[in-house]
């Protein structure tokens, strides 16, 4: 049994530091898994553009330590990792 979430924590804050978008996604992403009924198997993201730099900064808050165990991919599209000139 898959479960996906489709993130919603920074719809209305995209202009935060990426921090703050990292955080806020940890947040959003370990109250999901709270509220799941089977135990957490394995844990996956996929982000485009920033996306993936926002997926990345939430794999780095210490809220997501826990998860790491479980971690099976994490593939980022097009995301401007070095930054952007």
């Amino acid at each position: 049994l898959s479960e996906m979430l489709l993130s919603a924590a920074n719809e209305k804050d995209t202009y935060a530091d990426m921090q703050t978008l990292g955080s806020n996604l940890a947040v959003e992403v370990d109250a999901y898994i709270g509220r799941m009924v089977l135990p957490l198997a394995r844990l996956s993201f996929i982000g485009h553009s920033l996306g993936g730099v926002i997926a990345r900064a939430c794999l780095a808050h210490p809220v997501m330590q826990r998860y790491h165990s479980k971690l099976f991919t994490y593939c980022s599209l097009g995301s401007a990792h070095l930054g952007y000139q």
